[in-house]
C-alpha cells in the first residue's frame, strides 16, 4: 500500500510475495527514485532464485535486508516488504567474507574509503550469522572514524546460519557487511535499559561469539546457576530457553557503559552469543524491567529528535528480543517512538539480531537487545 500521508516514495505490503515487492519497486522508479532501500520479512521466504535476476536488472543502487520482522509506523509486520525510493544516489559498498579467519578487514575498508564522503551517515547492514562482526566494525571505525555516523542492524538470523539476506544490485548476498552512505545526515541515539544483576565475571575462555569459561569455570554453568536461583526455573525446563531474553550479558566498556550480548544457545558447557565476546573482559549478567526498557525507548527517541525532525523517514533498529520481554507493552514502545515524530514523517524499522548506533563519538560496536533511532534533524535536511 502506498503511503498517502506524505510525498515520499514509500510502499509496503503484507502479502510477502516477490511480485508485490517488484510492483512497488517499479512504482518507486516511476516516481523518480534514485536509490532503493528494500526491507523484507524472513517469513516471505525470498530466495536468490526468485529475486536475483530482477534485482540485477534494476537501474539504480539497491540496498537493504531480510529481517525477522518489520515496522511501518505503529504496525509490526511479520510478513511483507517495504520499499523506500530515496531522492538521492546512494553510494554502496560491501565487506565480504566476514566469517573468514584470515580476512583483513582494514584492507577491505581501505579499498573503498575514498568513495565515502566525509560527514556521511552510513547505514550498516550485516549478516547476523557472520562470526567476526566486531572485528569488522573495529576496522571500519579505524579507517573512517568519527568522520561518519553509523546506524544499522543484523539481517538474517544466527539460528538459521549464514543465508542470503542482503539486497544488492548483484542479487541477495550473505556473510558480508553492506555499507550505504546516505545522502543526508542522521541524528542517532540508542539505549537498552538493562541493569547489572550478577558479576562481574572475567571472560577467561572465548573465541568469536562463543564463551567457554567465566572465572575459569564452564560458562553455561555460571550462567545457569544465576538464572536458576533468581527465576526458580530449572535449565531442564522448556521455559529456561525463554529466560535468555530476560537475562542478557553485558560487557563493561572503558567508559563504564555496557555493551549487551544475547546468549543465543547452549553448546555443552559453552554459551553461544550474538556477536563476538573478547577474552579478559569483565562481563555481567543483566536483568531488565519493562518500565526501564520503555523509559529507555522514550529517552532514546527524545535524544534523536532533540534538533527537530527533517523531511526524511525516521529509521528504527530494534532488537528482536525486546517484544519477547515487553509482550503486549511492545506496542507501547512503538507508540512512544511514533508519537515523538511529526505526523507527516514516516517511521521505518526492523527487528534485528544486533544493532549498530554511533554518532561518530566513540569506537564502533555491535549491541544486542537495544533500540536505535536515526532522525534527520531540521538543519540537516537534504535539498
Amino acid at each position: 500500500m502506498h503511503d498517502h500521508t506524505s510525498s515520499y516514495l514509500l510502499f509496503s505490503d503484507t502479502s510477502g510475495s516477490a511480485d508485490a515487492l517488484f510492483r512497488h519497486i517499479d512504482a518507486a522508479l516511476a516516481g523518480g527514485a534514485k536509490s532503493l532501500l528494500l526491507l523484507a520479512c524472513a517469513a516471505n521466504g525470498f530466495t536468490p532464485a526468485a529475486l536475483n535476476a530482477r534485482l540485477r536488472s534494476l537501474p539504480v543502487p539497491v540496498f537493504g535486508g531480510i529481517f525477522p520482522q518489520l515496522i511501518a509506523n505503529r504496525l509490526l509486520m511479520t510478513r511483507g516488504s517495504i520499499v523506500y525510493g530515496l531522492p538521492t544516489v546512494t553510494t554502496i559498498r560491501h565487506i565480504p567474507d566476514i566469517s573468514a579467519e584470515d580476512r583483513d578487514f582494514t584492507e577491505a575498508v581501505d579499498a573503498f574509503a575514498a568513495a565515502i564522503a566525509p560527514g556521511s551517515t552510513l547505514l550498516a547492514l550485516f549478516d547476523s550469522a557472520g562470526k567476526r562482526m566486531s572485528s569488522c566494525l573495529a576496522s571500519l571505525y579505524e579507517v573512517l572514524g568519527d568522520n561518519c555516523r553509523y546506524l544499522g542492524g543484523g539481517a538474517g538470523s544466527p539460528l538459521t546460519g549464514i543465508t542470503p539476506c542482503l539486497f544488492s544490485n548483484a542479487g541477495l548476498l550473505q556473510d558480508c557487511v553492506q555499507i550505504a552512505a546516505l545522502g543526508y545526515t542522521l541524528n542517532i541515539s540508542s539505549g537498552h535499559g538493562w541493569q547489572k544483576f550478577a558479576g562481574p565475571f572475567l571472560v577467561t575462555g572465548a573465541y568469536h561469539n562463543v564463551i567457554t569459561t567465566l572465572d575459569y569455570c564452564p560458562a553455561f554453568e555460571v550462567y545457569r546457576k544465576v538464572v536458576e536461583t533468581d527465576s526458580g526455573i530449572s535449565h531442564q525446563s522448556k521455559r529456561f530457553a525463554e529466560l535468555v531474553h530476560t537475562y542478557p550479558l553485558g560487557l563493561e566498556k572503558l567508559d563504564g557503559e555496557l555493551s549487551v550480548r544475547s546468549p543465543l544457545l547452549q553448546s555443552g558447557n559453552d554459551l553461544v552469543c550474538v556477536g563476538e565476546v573478547p577474552l579478559n573482559h569483565m562481563l555481567y549478567i543483566l536483568k531488565g524491567r519493562q518500565a526501564n526498557i520503555l523509559a529507555t525507548a522514550r529517552a532514546c527517541v527524545q535524544a534523536a529528535t532533540a534538533m527537530g525532525v527533517g523531511k526524511h523517514p525516521a529509521l528504527l533498529f530494534d532488537s528482536i528480543s525486546r517484544p519477547v520481554l515487553l509482550g503486549e507493552q511492545f506496542a507501547t514502545e512503538l507508540a512512544i517512538v511514533r508519537a515523538a515524530l511529526p505526523p507527516d514523517i514516516p517511521l521505518l524499522g526492523v527487528l534485528s539480531h544486533g544493532q549498530i548506533a554511533n554518532n561518530g563519538e566513540t569506537c564502533l560496536e555491535m549491541d544486542n537487545k537495544t533500540i536505535a533511532v536515526g532522525v534527520v534533524p531540521k538543519r540537516g535536511d537534504a535539498a
